[in-house]
């Protein structure tokens, strides 16, 4: 159920706009993801997902749940974008190290680190490739934002 839901928004979220185009009908369009503590105190961490089009990025969503993307103003420096667009793009094994890392600092209760993810040329993505990239990246984000209200506070919840 988790994967559907996520591969679901996912899918509304990353195509739904039709403003950034895969290099092919079967493989990923180049990503650059960003993962860092929250700005708002009520989460841990938040995300940055951003579509580049060559130089540029063509449009950012900033997701704090699931299920709640905002697009914004874009203000990645050119050479983040350069370095993501010329360089090597993030491997499987890599975002699965960040997913383990990110896990135990939340264990412990430290804050989120700031990782960076160039997702690109990943082939499959509508199948399978979109879930193996992003579940690992997303995990530990609620899945939605929960109501704050006078007996939530009240309970102690």
């Amino acid at each position: 159920m988790k994967a559907i839901f996520l591969s679901a928004l996912m899918s509304a979220v990353l195509f739904g706009a039709g403003e950034a185009a895969a290099q092919s009908p079967n493989s990923s369009p180049v990503l650059l993801i960003e993962s860092l503590p929250s700005d708002k105190p009520d989460y841990r961490r938040m995300i940055l997902v951003k579509y580049l089009s060559g130089p540029q990025v063509s449009v950012a969503y900033k997701a704090y749940t699931r299920s709640e993307f905002a697009q914004i103003k874009d203000e990645t420096p050119p050479e983040v974008i350069s370095a993501c667009q010329s360089g090597a793009a993030a491997t499987l094994t890599e975002i699965k190290k960040f997913q383990e890392v990110e896990a135990k600092r939340k264990a412990q209760g430290k804050p989120p680190a700031v990782a960076r993810f160039c997702i690109k040329n990943v082939s499959d993505w509508e199948a399978t490739g979109r879930d193996k990239y992003l579940d690992p990246i997303f995990l530990g984000l609620p899945y939605a934002a929960v109501l704050k209200t006078e007996s939530n506070t009240l309970s102690g919840n």
